[in-house]
């Protein structure tokens, strides 16, 4: 599934990402996980490792800016989510990814054989991994 996502990167014009191979570092995935107390599933660090972060077709998918926590904003996955939980959108067992016009997408803590978590939107199941999240995304 991951060179299908790959292919429709890279060939689709609504899909802007960092360059592959450009991404996030463990370090920084760590801190990102440690100051929200949840673990990040496998693809998820994945896409934060090769592509870092960016928007498809307009909707930033939330990724790690590399900027000291207490003092960043924007689409950064700790800001968001830190912000979600104080104003009561989504809770400690939550990941929120994206929020766009047809729902906010996140993962939900749960037991897991993977290290994977499925993407819910609005608290209906939307995909069974962050990949095929972006795949159907990106399909529209």
């Amino acid at each position: 599934m991951i060179d299908e996502l790959k292919k429709k990167i890279a060939s689709t014009g609504g899909v802007d990402f960092g360059p592959f191979g450009e991404g996030v570092s463990d370090e920084w995935i760590t801190k990102a996980e440690e100051r929200l107390h949840f673990t990040f599933p496998e693809t998820y660090k994945w896409w934060l490792k090769n592509y870092m972060g960016g928007e498809i077709y307009g909707e930033e998918i939330f990724s790690i800016y590399g900027l000291d926590f207490d003092t960043v904003v924007g689409g950064d996955i700790v800001y968001i989510n830190e912000l979600n939980r104080k104003q009561g959108f989504s809770n400690s067992e939550q990941l929120v990814i994206c929020e766009g016009e047809d729902g906010m997408f996140y993962f939900q803590k749960q037991e897991s054989l993977t290290n994977e978590l499925a993407v819910f939107r609005d608290g209906e199941y939307y995909a069974s991994d962050f990949i095929e999240f972006l795949i159907k995304r990106i399909d529209g």
